[in-house]
C-alpha cells in the first residue's frame, strides 16, 4: 500500500513540476498571410511594445522585453510570434527576473503569469480578427514608418517603436589598428585622447597617430585630458610617489622648475596648485595661469587649507568653489575672482539660463539665485533641483513628485513625474512616467508625451543625444535626438561613449566578433583596438 501511495505522490509531483515549467503557448487561427503582420503590428502599437527582430520570410517576429509580474516577483520576457501554415503561435523567450542588482536570467516558476502574458496578446489579436472592417483598414494602411503615433488620455501623443529597418553594418574598411589597453571612458578633448598601454599613458590625435608616446603616469583616478592645450599627468619618484606635472601637446613638462605636491587640471585657462614646504610641511595654494604664473584671486598664496582642491567645469563663465574656512561654497570667474563669495550656501548646482540652484545653511533647503547672489526662486525644495534650460527646471515637491517651474518659481508642468532625467534641450526633456507602461519618457514643453523609452536606465550626453538599450538578439545601444528621432538603431553596438572632436570610443559585435575602438559620426570605425 505504501508503494502505491509513493507512486501516486511521485506522479502528482511530476505533473505539478511539468505544469509549472511548461512552455506558455497559444495558437491563433483564422489569419491569412497578408493579414497577420499588419494585425500584429497594430496590437504591439496599442501595447506600446517595440520590435526587437523580424524575419517576415521565415514568419517570425520577436518583441522587445515586456514586463509583467506576480504577487511575489517581477519578470520580463520577449514575446515571439511565429506564423506557419495559416497558423499563428505565440510563445515567449529570454525570460528574466528583477533582482536587487538588476535583471537576471530567470528560473523562477510563474506559469500563470506567463500564460496571462501570452494569452493577452492572443485575445487582442482575436479581437481584431472579429472585426473584418478593421483588418481591411490595417491591410490598406501598409507597413508603418519607423515610429508611429497614437493619441492617449490627456491629449498626449505616444510615439512607439514599430518595425524598424536594420541599420547598416559599421564599416571597418578604413580603420587604423592600434594597440592599447581596455578602459571604459576614453574621450577626445582638444583634439587628443589619452590611451593606456602596459599601465603607461600616451596620447593619440583624431587620425589614430600616437603623438605622445606611452611613457606617462596618470595622476589619480580620472583619465587625463587636454584643456587649454595643457594636460595634468604625474612623475613617479624613486619613493614610488606620483607627483603632478603639466605637459604640453608635445609631451614636454611645463612650468619648470616649479614643483607641485597637488594640482587640478586646467579649466578655462586656470588651475589650482598646491606647494608643500619641505621643512615645515606647510601647504600653500594658488591659482596659476597657462604660463604657470600665480594669479591673485579667491585663493591667495599662503592660504593653507582654505579650500578643497577641486576645480569643476565652468558654466556661463563661472564655476563653484568650496572654501573650507567658511564652510561654504561660492562662485569664481575664469580670473579666479569671487563672483559670489562663499558665505551662505553649502552646496550648489551649475548655472543655466542665468540661475543656479543653491542649498542654504539654515534648513538645508534648495532655491535659485542669480549671478548677483539675489534669490530668484525661494528655498522650498528639500532635494537638489535641476538645472534651468530653455526657461524651465525640474524640481521635486514634498510628495516626492517631479514637476517643472519657470524662473519665477511658477509651476509650468504639474508634479506627476517620478524623476526629471534631463533638462530641456531643443524643446524636449526626459522624465520617468509611472503609468500603464512605466518608463523613461520624452516630453515636450506642453507635457505631451513624444516617445516612450522603457524602464531601463538611459544616458544623456552633453550634445543632447539620448543613449538607450534595447534587446535585439543581445542588449544593444540605440541613440535618439533630443526630440526622440532615431539617430542610431540598436543592433551592433554594446557600448558607445560620448562623442568629442567627431569621435567616440565604442564596442560592437560585428559578424559574431567583438570590435573595440573609435567610431565617427557615421558610426564607422576609424581606429580599431588590437592586443
Amino acid at each position: 500500500m505504501k508503494n502505491v501511495v509513493r507512486f501516486w505522490v511521485l506522479f502528482a509531483s511530476i505533473l505539478f513540476v511539468q505544469s509549472i515549467w511548461a512552455q506558455s503557448e497559444v495558437q491563433v487561427s483564422g489569419l491569412k498571410a497578408d493579414e497577420v503582420w499588419p494585425v500584429i503590428r497594430f496590437v504591439l502599437k496599442e501595447s506600446n511594445l517595440g520590435v526587437a527582430t523580424m524575419d517576415q520570410q521565415a514568419g517570425v517576429l520577436v518583441t522587445a522585453p515586456k514586463e509583467y509580474s506576480t504577487a511575489l516577483a517581477k519578470f520580463r520576457a520577449c514575446v515571439v510570434f511565429t506564423y506557419k501554415n495559416d497558423n499563428l503561435v505565440i510563445t515567449m523567450k529570454n525570460k528574466q527576473s528583477a533582482t536587487s542588482t538588476g535583471w537576471e536570467n530567470s528560473i523562477l516558476p510563474s506559469k500563470k503569469a506567463d500564460d496571462k502574458l501570452v494569452g493577452g496578446f492572443a485575445d487582442a489579436i482575436k479581437g481584431v480578427i472579429a472585426n473584418p472592417e478593421q483588418i481591411s483598414k490595417l491591410k490598406d494602411s501598409g507597413a508603418p514608418a519607423a515610429t508611429t503615433t497614437k493619441p492617449v488620455a490627456g491629449n498626449q501623443a505616444v510615439q512607439t517603436s514599430a518595425l524598424k529597418p536594420e541599420p547598416p553594418k559599421p564599416s571597418l574598411a578604413n580603420a587604423k589598428e592600434l594597440r592599447f589597453d581596455d578602459e571604459d571612458n576614453y574621450t577626445f578633448s582638444d583634439g587628443m585622447c589619452a590611451l593606456k598601454k602596459n599601465e603607461l599613458w600616451g596620447f593619440i590625435d583624431t587620425t589614430g597617430k600616437v603623438v605622445i608616446d606611452f611613457t606617462l603616469f596618470k595622476l589619480g583616478n580620472k583619465i587625463p585630458k587636454f584643456s587649454s592645450g595643457i594636460a595634468l599627468m604625474a612623475n613617479q619618484e624613486s619613493s614610488g610617489m606620483r607627483m603632478p606635472v603639466f605637459i604640453d601637446k608635445k609631451g614636454q613638462q611645463l612650468f619648470k622648475p616649479q614643483k607641485f605636491s597637488a594640482a587640478t587640471p586646467f579649466e578655462n585657462g586656470i588651475a589650482i596648485v598646491e606647494k608643500t614646504n619641505e621643512k615645515t610641511r606647510m601647504r600653500t595654494y594658488s591659482f596659476i595661469n597657462k604660463q604657470g604664473q600665480p594669479i591673485p584671486g579667491a585663493i591667495e598664496p599662503g592660504s593653507g587649507r582654505g579650500l578643497s582642491l577641486e576645480l569643476k567645469p565652468f558654466h556661463e563663465g563661472v564655476t563653484p568653489l568650496y572654501n573650507n574656512k567658511a564652510s561654504a561654497c561660492g562662485f569664481i570667474n575664469s580670473q579666479g575672482k569671487w563672483v559670489i563669495p562663499p558665505t551662505a550656501y553649502g552646496e550648489t548646482g551649475d548655472f543655466g539660463d542665468g540661475l543656479v540652484s543653491v542649498q542654504n545653511k539654515v534648513n538645508w533647503y534648495w532655491g535659485y539665485i542669480n549671478k548677483k547672489g539675489e534669490v530668484k526662486v525661494p528655498f522650498d525644495y528639500k532635494k537638489q533641483p535641476g538645472v534651468f534650460s530653455e526657461g524651465l527646471a525640474a524640481v521635486e515637491n514634498s510628495q516626492e513628485k517631479v514637476g517643472f517651474i519657470d524662473q519665477n518659481g511658477k509651476t509650468v508642468l504639474p508634479f506627476i513625474y517620478e524623476e526629471g532625467r534631463s533638462p530641456f534641450n531643443n524643446g524636449h526633456a526626459i522624465v520617468y512616467l509611472k503609468d500603464k507602461a512605466p518608463g523613461y519618457t520624452i516630453i515636450d514643453k506642453s507635457g505631451n508625451v513624444v516617445r516612450k523609452l522603457g524602464p531601463d536606465p538611459i544616458q544623456v550626453f552633453d550634445n543632447g543625444w539620448i543613449y538607450y538599450k534595447e534587446w535585439h538578439k543581445k542588449w544593444a545601444i540605440g541613440i535618439l535626438s533630443p526630440d526622440g528621432k532615431d539617430i542610431l538603431l540598436p543592433e551592433y553596438f554594446t557600448y558607445i561613449g560620448e562623442f568629442a572632436n567627431g569621435l567616440a570610443y565604442a564596442v560592437a559585435i560585428i559578424d559574431n566578433k567583438q570590435v573595440k575602438g573609435f567610431i565617427n559620426l557615421n558610426f564607422d570605425f576609424v581606429i580599431i583596438q588590437t592586443y
